[in-house]
């Protein structure tokens, strides 16, 4: 939907509270009483949003996370590649939109908290299966947990993406890959 597209795009770049339904509107060139026949609040267009954004990421991942062609680690290396190269063709400048929003929201609303934290566990789920086939094939030690792991990855790697936003350079977000690959893992 065209109002969610630019919404999207909106708040990636400004933030949840400082967009305006009427930029949205205007953004997506759909007539001002058309906002709420689709929502029922600024509310649920965020969290429609959200949902959007989300199953976009989760394509992301079952596309590189289940490719067969290569070996689990190389899977997850080449979808961090994937998701570093549209962080820097952006400038440096729109990272994760479920992360911005959690910033911003998570202590505001429970009902935006709850689909951060589901949008979250999901994204852990996809890392936990990659990095147990990866114990699997004896590309890390029996002993780690894919699920301690996977946590680990996803927060260091939103952390990141965090510094590399505000530094306004990818080096933070290669330099967390480059050691999780060759010292953590």
């Amino acid at each position: 939907m065209q109002i969610i597209k630019a919404g999207m795009g909106i708040i990636a770049r400004q933030g949840f509270n400082a967009t305006g339904i009427e930029a949205i509107l205007k953004q997506a060139n759909v007539p001002k009483g058309s906002f709420y026949y689709y929502f029922s609040s600024k509310q649920d267009f965020g969290l429609q949003v959200l949902d959007h954004f989300a199953e976009g990421i989760d394509r992301i991942f079952t596309s590189y996370l289940t490719d067969s062609g290569y070996t689990p680690l190389a899977r997850l290396r080449n979808c961090l590649e994937s998701l570093m190269d549209r962080f820097e063709k952006n400038n440096c400048s729109i990272g994760c939109l479920a992360a911005n929003m959690g910033q911003e929201l998570a202590d505001q609303s429970e009902d935006f908290r709850l689909k951060l934290a589901g949008i979250f566990q999901s994204w852990m789920a996809h890392f936990e299966q990659c990095l147990a086939e990866a114990g699997e094939a004896g590309e890390i030690a029996a002993d780690r947990s894919p699920r301690d792991i996977a946590e680990y990855f996803l927060t260091g790697f939103e952390g990141a993406l965090l510094i590399s936003k505000v530094m306004k350079s990818p080096d933070p977000l290669r330099n967390f890959v480059s050691v999780f690959f060759d010292r953590i893992i």
